[in-house]
């Protein structure tokens, strides 16, 4: 027995772009890898797009249209919480595929998501709060889909659906969420945490999350799928090679993808010579076919002096090289000191008067102006603003009107 399993394919990723066939590539090396396989599962987000446009829905129909070509021996024994005639029987042919559909192609309830699509056109088995029971070499394998919800409902709609391992099977338990400690994005933080997962299964599988992971879970295993494609890149993933699983019902075995573009990670700290800085660092990377990606976040505080930096310039200077995308996580230290003048605002519940003349107090006195404030901010409310200028940049000493 022979299962295959990859995730996160996001077909159509960068369509137009100068790494648009990246996603079609990796999905086809990850079909062919699994050609010697009993059953093909893909834990969700197979397109990038819920509606993906037809080159790219073409395209992908193709490749997974390989495992109809292979003979097995695997059989399918019933649907569960399905009805069967949503199935398609040429979904049978050859070697079967599961798949759940992920967050990038969830649609409308009343709406056919590409995942659906494909299940129309006979080439898997979707499921959604479902189960599939087929058997392998005369053992029962069930696998239990739920597919991606936002992650705020993610733990009611499990709870609804409570799904509970089939006995004397080998049951596998398919989800597309955040579910806490594995968080894709702190944005919409997790309803769900990993002991939520019921006991009894024998592998769990979570899509969604772009990095890898194997551990032992509830006497089973659990499988954090990754992605086979790079999207938005994580540090981890610049220290992991893109791969595909192979679960022969006691060991879940990793797979290398061979055709990826390597990725560098790299943090800067701000500073006057950030561009000199990144520069260096992207000199001494080697050349490498196809290019790789170089994903650089620049983080830190640019100071009332300085100006805000632009990284265009450098992406486009070594274009021929790699793939470059340099990202601000910055703070300016004039927006911090409106945010701090309209907190003092609310916590002192000063007038905006009185909130002029402390500003005005404080930069007199870094130039050391011996004239009284109040007398200041009379000619200014007067509209002697010209006559203020000239004292406070040394052209005149009195409060006279200069002639």
């Amino acid at each position: 027995m022979l299962i295959g399993i990859f995730s996160d394919c996001h077909c159509g990723h960068k369509y137009g772009e100068e790494r648009w066939k990246d996603s079609f590539l990796a999905l086809n090396e990850a079909m062919d890898k699994c050609l010697d396989c009993d059953l093909i599962i893909i834990p969700g987000d197979l397109f990038d797009t819920r509606v993906p446009r037809p080159e790219i829905f073409a395209k992908v129909a193709k490749i997974l249209s390989k495992a109809q070509t292979v003979p097995t021996e695997t059989k399918f024994l019933e649907i569960i919480n399905k009805e069967t005639i949503e199935m398609s029987p040429l979904a049978l042919r050859g070697i079967p595929i599961v798949a759940i559909h992920g967050t990038h192609e969830k649609r409308s309830k009343h709406l056919i998501n590409p995942i659906q699509s494909l299940e129309h056109a006979g080439l898997l088995t979707h499921l959604h709060c479902a189960t599939a029971v087929f058997e392998i070499e005369g053992k029962k394998v069930a696998v239990h889909g739920m597919s991606g919800v936002p992650d705020r409902y993610a733990k009611e709609v499990f709870t609804q659906w409570n799904p509970q391992p089939i006995p004397e099977a080998i049951n596998i338990l398919m989800i597309h969420q955040s579910i806490e400690p594995y968080i894709y994005s702190p944005l919409e933080p997790p309803s769900m945490k990993i002991d939520d997962l019921p006991k009894g299964f024998d592998l769990y599988l979570l899509g969604h999350m772009h990095w890898h992971e194997t551990r032992v879970m509830n006497e089973g295993q659990l499988v954090l799928c990754g992605s086979t494609v790079a999207t938005s890149i994580h540090k981890i993933e610049s220290e992991q090679e893109k791969c595909i699983f192979k679960y022969d019902g006691k060991v879940v075995s990793i797979i290398p993808l061979e055709n990826q573009r390597k990725i560098f990670w790299k943090e800067f700290d701000f500073n006057p010579n950030i561009k000199e800085n990144i520069e260096t660092y992207i000199s001494t990377i080697s050349s490498f076919k196809p290019k790789p990606i170089i994903n650089i976040k620049v983080k830190g505080l640019v100071k009332r002096d300085q100006l805000a930096p632009s990284f265009s310039k450098i992406e486009e200077k070594f274009s021929d090289k790699a793939i470059i995308s340099i990202n601000k996580d910055l703070d300016f230290e004039t927006l911090q000191e409106q945010i701090e003048f309209l907190k003092s605002l609310r916590d002192r519940k000063l007038s905006p008067e009185e909130h002029g003349l402390k500003i005005l107090q404080d930069n007199l006195n870094q130039v050391n102006c011996g004239i009284k404030i109040d007398e200041i901010f009379e000619h200014l409310v007067e509209g002697n603003t010209d006559m203020m200028f000239n004292i406070l940049v040394g052209r005149q000493t009195t409060l006279k009107e200069s002639v």
